[in-house]
């Protein structure tokens, strides 16, 4: 073989390699793995009074395109033990239901990789409750007014627009329940127990006073706005009948309890609007 035949194998062989060598790097780089965005929540975990609000923030890469909220598993907006608001990298929650819960964020960046982080919650009772408080003789009749206020109020939304717990009595579980958890009946019957009640309650803001006044009232019940510390007082002397009371302890029976087992409570600062 003439020295010019191999010079010239040699000179296309260095060649084809440079050009391999070049495209294998270009190939690499094209095809190396992209990273998900970095997202961060604080706080990691918390502790969380019911009906308390409770804030949580993120932190992002400047390339994700979108941040999505999700509270015990649900939604924000679907999930049955919180209230909470999403706006951008904050989420403002207020916890209706006590246990343990999770709080995710999922970011998804320009690429389509996301990725999720959480934050443990653990979410306990207050010390004091708002309740509603009925004095009766008549056993029966007074269950029967618990059934109807339970139903006929949407205690729900109530909740939702005040900071205290709300416990009420349910006669047929015969037990308090959580306000929040109730079933709104607007056309519940045996209403008639009401007629002529007098009640007071707190000076509520709007929209919880239209939603307990207006039933309440529709339903032919006298409704007094007073403070929150003369409540007592006011059942006491057999000015009214009943009204909203603070509780302490959420296992006191209300279809049993009386004035001695509420006057305590009302020394709590806590409840006043």
């Amino acid at each position: 073989m003439s020295s010019e035949s191999l010079g010239g194998q040699i000179l296309v062989g260095v060649t084809v390699a440079a050009i391999v060598g070049i495209g294998g790097s270009v190939l690499g780089r094209a095809v190396a793995p992209a990273e998900p965005p970095s997202l961060e929540i604080t706080p990691a975990s918390v502790t969380a009074q019911v009906g308390l609000d409770t804030e949580f923030n993120s932190t992002a890469d400047p390339d994700v395109r979108t941040l999505t909220w999700r509270v015990a598993g649900q939604p924000v907006g679907r999930s049955h033990v919180a209230q909470c608001d999403a706006v951008a990298a904050q989420l403002m929650c207020r916890f209706l239901v006590p246990g343990t819960y999770s709080v995710s964020a999922t970011a998804t960046a320009a690429n389509d990789l996301e990725v999720t982080r959480h934050s443990s919650v653990s979410v306990v009772f207050p010390d004091r409750y708002y309740t509603v408080f009925i004095q009766n003789p008549d056993r029966q009749a007074r269950s029967d007014a618990y059934r109807v206020v339970l139903r006929r109020i949407d205690w729900a939304r109530v909740q939702q627009s005040i900071t205290p717990l709300i416990l009420l009595y349910d006669p047929d579980k015969g037990r308090n329940v959580f306000g929040a958890d109730t079933v709104f009946e607007p056309e519940f019957e045996g209403v008639d127990v009401l007629q002529g009640l007098k009640l007071r309650i707190p000076r509520f803001a709007e929209p919880a006073r239209g939603l307990v006044v207006g039933p309440l009232e529709a339903l032919g019940v006298t409704v007094t706005e007073i403070p929150y510390a003369e409540a007592i007082l006011s059942i006491e002397r057999g000015a009214v009948d009943g009204g909203f009371v603070t509780l302490g302890d959420p296992t006191i029976d209300l279809l049993d309890a009386d004035l001695g087992d509420m006057r305590v409570e009302q020394h709590s600062k806590w409840l006043d609007p």
